[in-house]
């Protein structure tokens, strides 16, 4: 007696690791489904290119094979394609009109699902190797190695919550291919600036960036805020300090700044937050404020700071401790965007 009937997304992630070269006992390992249904479903897949259950008599299809490839066609040349324009444009190009919902039911036909489509940066082929570099030169750190370095980034709170979120089309498994990133770059239009600091200890100062931010602006703020955070976090003897590679971080008189303070400054590698862990502290502190409700932008402010103060330590040196994990997936992705 056969068990209960797998779903269409259920069948699809089946398919998905089928496609990777993935056994029928690794798939069972995986998924906890039965080798005898995921064997039927791939043999399925193999000789009809569906996983859908045959149309049962009464109800007639809505779309034929042709319209079907057209619509796998639309979405695996652009994930972001929502089902209202796919529809659209079948309308337009075929003449031919269907619901919105069927569009969704072909496209989950063939093991997709709509999801949030994840934030991560565009990143170049030469960036991908310098990335890839890095994370080699800086394997064999430990996590005794990354307590000597003080995190450092400056990020952006709006009053009104977050930017937003993007839906994207894809398989199990496909959450970092390029084609299903919303691609992002550093900041966009914000309501207030902070400038912050972190090591295994908990956090360092917060600051406040009032007005436009260049080279003279940061070193004041460094001038003002570095060496008090050094004391708050008790980092002892020889130190990193780490920022990524933003023109005014790397500016001459900036360099000159650290030189005379005797300051080692971490080389960094372009577009590479998923290396830095403060980033993961600032997605910690957005969830602080999340129902906060500032009423203007000084009682934003204030709401920061108290939860920034309200950060565990616990919870940094969780971050810091990750380091040689999110190096390994640097490597492993060749360069390319990681999980973190």
């Amino acid at each position: 007696m056969r068990g209960k009937e797998l779903s269409l997304e259920q069948r699809g992630k089946i398919i998905s690791l089928h496609q990777k070269g993935l056994g029928y006992i690794k798939i069972s390992q995986k998924t906890k489904f039965k080798v005898p249904a995921i064997q039927r479903i791939i043999q399925k897949w193999k000789s009809t290119g569906s996983v859908a259950n045959k149309r049962r008599t009464g109800r007639k299809r809505k779309t034929t094979p042709r319209i079907d490839r057209q619509i796998l066609k639309k979405i695996n040349s652009n994930r972001f394609l929502s089902a209202p324009k796919i529809v659209e444009e079948i309308q337009s190009q075929h003449g031919v009109s269907i619901s919105n919902q069927t569009v969704r039911n072909r496209i989950k036909e063939q093991g997709y699902k709509g999801a949030v489509a994840r934030k991560k940066p565009f990143i170049s082929k030469r960036n991908q190797l310098k990335r890839l570099q890095w994370a080699k030169d800086h394997a064999a750190w430990t996590t005794d190695d990354w307590k000597r370095v003080l995190w450092t980034d400056e990020s952006k709170f709006n009053m009104f919550g977050t930017d937003g979120v993007t839906t994207v089309w894809r398989k199990v498994g496909e959450s970092l291919k390029p084609n299903c990133l919303r691609k992002t770059v550093k900041h966009g239009g914000g309501s207030i600036m902070v400038w912050g600091s972190m090591s295994t200890n908990g956090v360092g100062k917060l600051h406040f960036i009032d007005g436009i931010m260049n080279k003279d602006v940061y070193q004041s703020i460094l001038q003002k805020n570095l060496l008090p955070s050094v004391r708050k976090l008790r980092i002892r003897g020889d130190y990193f300090f780490q920022q990524d590679n933003d023109p005014k971080h790397t500016a001459k008189t900036t360099k000159e700044w650290f030189a005379k303070n005797q300051i080692k400054v971490l080389p960094w590698a372009a577009q590479s937050p998923d290396l830095n862990p403060i980033e993961h502290l600032w997605a910690e502190l957005e969830r602080k404020i999340a129902n906060r409700n500032p009423s203007n932008k000084q009682d934003l402010k204030r709401i920061l700071a108290e939860a920034w103060e309200d950060i565990d330590p616990d919870f940094t040196k969780k971050l810091v401790d990750s380091m040689p994990r999110r190096i390994q997936a640097v490597i492993e992705a060749k360069g390319g965007p990681t999980r973190y």
